[in-house]
């Protein structure tokens, strides 16, 4: 009986795991289910970072520390550069527009 309570209370326990495992971040909340998942409060954290939807237009953007990353030349090349951030979301519009006003103004 008490074999199958504690079966039972795994399954329960790690819910927010299972739950979890297509996504891209499922190492993160089976380590935040597996370290804190005893308090109710990382449990419950593991479990809405489980159901919560990705953003599928959000480009995944890796950075390799090694390899030195080259500046744009021209005012022209960077003010495309910033255009490809506000595309991709990773700036927004006000700060677009800000660049913009410091490469016209040199």
């Amino acid at each position: 009986m008490i074999i199958i309570f504690f079966v039972i209370g795994l399954v329960v326990y790690f819910i927010p795991a299972f739950v979890g495992r297509n996504k891209r971040d499922r190492m993160g909340i089976t380590l935040l289910n597996l370290f804190l998942g005893w308090s109710i409060l990382g449990w419950i954290g593991a479990l809405i970072w489980a159901v919560t939807s990705e953003r599928k237009d959000a480009p995944m953007i890796y950075h390799n520390p090694f390899q030195p990353v080259a500046t744009p030349a021209s005012n022209t090349e960077q003010l495309m550069e910033y255009k490809k951030l506000l595309d991709a979301g990773a700036i927004t519009q006000e700060e677009f527009d800000q660049q913009k006003l410091k490469l016209l103004a040199v």
